[in-house]
C-alpha cells in the first residue's frame, strides 16, 4: 500500500491539535511511512501503513494558490484537509464565504467585516447575470431569478450547528428578497417590519448552548409571498 508514495511526495497527516497538518514523506515501505512536517522539517514522524494520509499540492495552502479559490471543486485534490485548509486560508483574509458547486459555505467571522452587506453591495447582486462570486446574496439572487425567469417558487435551506450563523444568514436572504421584490426598488414598512420581526420569532423556544446563548431547538420555516404570481418588479 505504502509503495505507491515516493520521496517528497507532499502529503497531510492527522495531528491531535491541528487535526491535519502538512508533512512531505521522506521513506516509504509496506511497513511504515517516514515524513518530515513543514512547520518543524529536521522532526521525523512514522506512519504505519494504514494511517489516514491524503495527497496534497503546494497551491492548496499558498494564499496565492487554489485555497483562494471561489470553489471548492476547482481543488487539485478535494478531500478533508484541503478542503479544511482552503476555508481556513479564505477565512485568514475574510473571505467566509465559498462555494461548493451550487452549494455555499459560510463560516462565522464572530467579528463584523466591513461592507460585506452594505446596499450598493446587495443590488449589485440584483441582476439577470449570474455572478460568480460566493456570497449570501448571490444565492438569494439566484432564488429569485427562479421566481422571475420560471415562475415557480424557490426554497433556501439554510442549516448549520449552534453558532453557525444560520438566523444571520435568513436574515439577509429576506433582506434581499424584500428589496429585490418591491416595485421600486426600496423596502416598504411593512416588508421592514416583517425583517424586524425576526428576533422576535427567534427568541420563542430556545435555549442556551455552549457556542450560543440563544439557540434554535427547533427547526423554521418563513414564507414569503412577492405578490401575485405574475408580479412585475424592477429587477425582473
Amino acid at each position: 500500500m505504502s509503495s505507491q508514495y515516493a520521496q517528497g511526495t507532499l502529503i497531510w497527516v492527522k495531528h491531535e491539535e491541528e487535526v491535519w497538518i502538512q508533512a512531505e514523506i521522506i521513506t516509504a515501505t509496506e511497513k511504515e511511512i517516514i515524513v518530515k512536517t513543514i512547520e518543524d522539517p529536521n522532526a521525523r514522524i512514522v506512519l504505519g501503513p494504514n494511517e489516514p494520509i491524503f495527497l496534497r499540492t503546494t497551491d492548496t495552502y499558498t494564499s496565492e494558490g487554489l485555497s483562494v479559490l471561489d470553489d471548492l471543486t476547482q481543488l487539485t485534490h478535494l478531500h478533508e484537509p484541503a478542503v479544511l485548509s482552503s476555508l481556513q486560508n479564505r477565512f485568514d483574509i475574510d473571505k467566509i464565504y465559498t462555494f461548493t458547486g451550487p452549494i455555499l459555505i459560510a463560516v462565522n467571522p464572530f467579528k463584523v467585516i466591513p461592507g460585506i452587506y452594505d446596499e450598493e453591495v446587495l443590488k449589485s447582486f440584483i441582476s439577470t447575470k449570474p455572478s460568480t462570486k460566493p456570497h449570501v446574496f448571490n444565492t438569494s439572487n439566484a432564488s429569485y431569478r427562479g421566481i422571475c425567469d420560471r415562475h415557480k417558487s424557490q426554497t433556501v435551506l439554510i442549516s448549520g450547528e449552534s453558532g453557525a450563523g444560520k438566523t444571520e444568514t435568513t436574515k439577509f436572504v429576506m433582506k434581499f428578497l424584500a428589496l429585490a421584490g418591491s416595485s421600486d426598488g426600496e423596502v416598504t414598512d411593512v416588508e421592514r417590519q416583517v425583517l424586524e420581526s425576526n428576533p422576535l420569532l427567534e427568541a420563542f423556544g430556545n435555549a442556551r448552548t455552549l457556542r450560543n446563548d440563544n439557540s434554535s431547538r427547533f427547526g423554521k420555516f418563513i414564507e414569503l409571498q412577492l405578490g401575485s404570481p405574475d408580479f412585475t418588479s424592477k429587477f425582473c
